[in-house]
């Protein structure tokens, strides 16, 4: 059988779904993409069996047909063609022969049916949110995630869904993420999932081709099902209980001091040369309204003051100062609280004292 696709139909829902493609896979026909044609319709599938992303695009041609071919392989032979150049693919039962212009090339394929498939999803409750939202509650939180940690239920991020918002929280052990979409959802009972690390990922990337308003979210015991465009990702969820994030909040917010937030931030930054990369401590001197931070390394030291708002005490506290980067990266007003440990509080929290959407929590260090 012989089909013809141009570069521009077929590049773009292969670069949405090849993300999943792993170089190693325990089945070969994993690193394979499933191309179908049917409807004037192409459709691109592919999976690593934990996560299944479809891309779907409009084509001009009538024929039906459906065979596999290696990604990674594919997109490289198009991806530095003209958009307009028409590849000519021609299917037999162990064998693709493609052919671009005076190029061509034979790779191995497999038996269509044989592409494995995640389980239809039934009995899920259907929430819609705000692309944009979506998006910005993600990327504000997923930061925060654990990378690798044997308590694989750190790897991921948790979304809490109830009738009037959603809650999504990061956490590493060391520190944590929490942001808020307030929003009337049509649920009966509160919903939790854990969307493993690797589904985040690939979810953020759909979520910065979309360009529509809303997309809709189907939860499962098991699944996590996004709909965007033409596009849609099914990812198992992680099995495991999420620890409660509420009980790391402060209690005590007598010990809460505000900040510049761009002045902190160029502060770190600056100190952040001279930070011990084993530790990557930094420590903050707290006194008659300065802040003072202290970084030191083999190579040398800094010192760097700035003012504070609404604070005397004396308190000396250190930090991971690349935790509190990142935090102050993310949020966007001028001043930031800070709530240092003190009284009850083992932790300190960071936002901003004109929005509550983000929360930030970080756990000090001993240097």
């Amino acid at each position: 059988m012989i089909t013809q696709l141009t570069v521009k139909e077929i590049l773009e829902p292969l670069q949405t779904v090849i993300g999943v493609v792993e170089k190693k896979q325990t089945l070969p026909i994993l690193s394979h993409v499933l191309i179908q044609l049917k409807n004037n319709q192409l459709t691109l599938t592919t999976t690593d069996m934990e996560i299944e992303i479809r891309a779907s695009q409009s084509i001009q041609t009538q024929e039906e047909v459906s065979f596999t071919i290696y990604a990674k392989d594919l997109i490289d032979i198009i991806r530095k063609l003209p958009q307009d150049t028409i590849i000519e693919f021609i299917i037999e039962e162990s064998k693709i022969y493609i052919k671009t212009n005076k190029n061509s090339f034979e790779l191995n394929t497999f038996n269509h049916q044989d592409f494995p498939a995640l389980p239809k999803i039934e009995d899920s409750d259907i929430i819609k949110v705000n692309c944009q939202q979506l998006k910005e509650i993600i990327e504000n939180t997923s930061f925060s995630m654990g990378n690798q940690d044997i308590r694989a239920y750190l790897n991921g991020l948790y979304f809490e869904v109830d009738q009037s918002s959603i809650t999504v929280v990061a956490t590493d052990g060391h520190r944590l993420s929490i942001g808020e979409i307030k929003q009337p959802n049509n649920l009966t009972d509160k919903k939790t999932v854990i969307l493993p690390r690797k589904a985040v990922m690939e979810l953020t990337k759909i979520l910065n081709k979309n360009d529509h308003n809303e997309v809709d979210i189907h939860l499962s015991n098991n699944y996590f099902y996004l709909i965007s465009d033409n596009t849609t990702i099914i990812s198992r969820l992680i099995d495991g209980n999420f620890p409660n994030y509420s009980q790391v909040l402060p209690t005590d917010f007598e010990n809460t001091i505000v900040i510049d937030r761009l002045e902190f931030l160029n502060s770190l930054q600056q100190a952040s040369i001279f930070v011990e990369e084993r530790t990557k401590g930094v420590k903050l001197v707290f006194k008659k309204s300065q802040l003072n931070i202290f970084s030191h390394s083999e190579r040398g030291q800094a010192k760097t003051q700035i003012s504070t708002k609404n604070f005397d005490k004396e308190i000396e506290i250190a930090f991971n100062i690349h935790y509190l980067i990142s935090i102050l990266e993310k949020l966007s007003s001028d001043e930031i609280n800070m709530v240092v440990p003190g009284g009850e509080n083992q932790s300190c929290m960071i936002s901003s004292p004109i929005d509550e959407t983000y929360q930030y929590v970080v756990m000090p260090m001993r240097i």
